[in-house]
């Protein structure tokens, strides 16, 4: 079946795809900041012929914001949805965005420093799901979740499904100098954590890869791209580091044609 979706991945050609202000002058105020954030967006929106103003996002729980939503929520998007000029302010709590195929040139993404974002698209019942997977929503299994949010709001069948897992850091990259606390769940990191010479090497897309695998997921494509490597990119890894080049967040999703 063929692909309804347009896939975008930014980088430093359009520019940080942020509003935190580490990413920012010192002092640079935030209506600055969100006013850089949203030109940018349309500057991308222009790139690829669509409305930059209609892009929206999920608002993902984290150690360091006080959301509670049981993990896996998803939100499927609608009419009421989008009432407001720049889709990108509305406030959705989940981890998974699903937008239906009628809402041509509607876009979800997701900024991204490091971390894979997957996107799930059903071909044959038309509506596409993304969900931004760090490793710590790969510890709590969330690539399957996004895979379960589909089967149970339209009962996808997975053959029918095609998984995009967009530029990442890779484990050549990704290294820890000891065991990360995030890595919880062993059944995840067996093989996709492993120790060498130079510390902890991380292997996120593989962890995905195994996931989505065991689970029956056969159309997979994986962006080979390792953004700390690449110099297109921005990196958190790296800008921790030193490399100021770095400094930034990339913004990576999709939207119907």
């Amino acid at each position: 079946m063929e692909s309804k979706i347009i896939i975008f991945e930014s980088g430093k050609d359009i520019g940080i795809m942020s509003t935190a202000p580490k990413f920012y002058e010192e002092n640079t105020p935030e209506e600055v900041r969100k006013e850089a954030f949203h030109q940018n967006r349309i500057k991308l929106g222009n790139k690829y012929n669509f409305d930059g103003n209609h892009i929206f996002h999920a608002n993902q729980k984290s150690v360091t914001n006080k959301l509670n939503y049981p993990d896996g929520h998803y939100i499927l998007l609608n009419n009421k949805f989008m009432d407001k000029e720049d889709y990108y302010t509305e406030n959705l709590e989940a981890d998974i965005l699903i937008l239906p195929s009628i809402y041509k040139g509607v876009g979800i993404a997701n900024p991204q420093a490091d971390c894979p974002i997957l996107i799930v698209e059903d071909r044959n019942k038309g509506y596409t799901a993304l969900s931004h997977c760090g490793a710590p929503y790969i510890d709590r299994l969330l690539p399957i979740d996004t895979i379960k949010a589909l089967e149970k709001e339209v009962n996808s069948n997975l053959d029918d499904l095609y998984i995009y897992i967009g530029s990442s850091i890779k484990k050549e990259s990704y290294i820890y100098d000891k065991y990360p606390s995030w890595a919880t769940n062993e059944d995840v990191w067996k093989d996709y954590i492993t120790k060498e010479d130079d510390g902890y090497h991380i292997d996120l897309t593989g962890a995905i890869l195994k996931q989505l695998k065991d689970y029956g997921i056969k159309n997979i494509e994986i962006n080979d791209i390792d953004v700390a490597k690449d110099d297109r990119y921005y990196s958190h890894s790296e800008f921790s580091k030193g490399n100021l080049s770095k400094k930034g967040q990339n913004f990576v999703g999709f939207f119907y044609k």
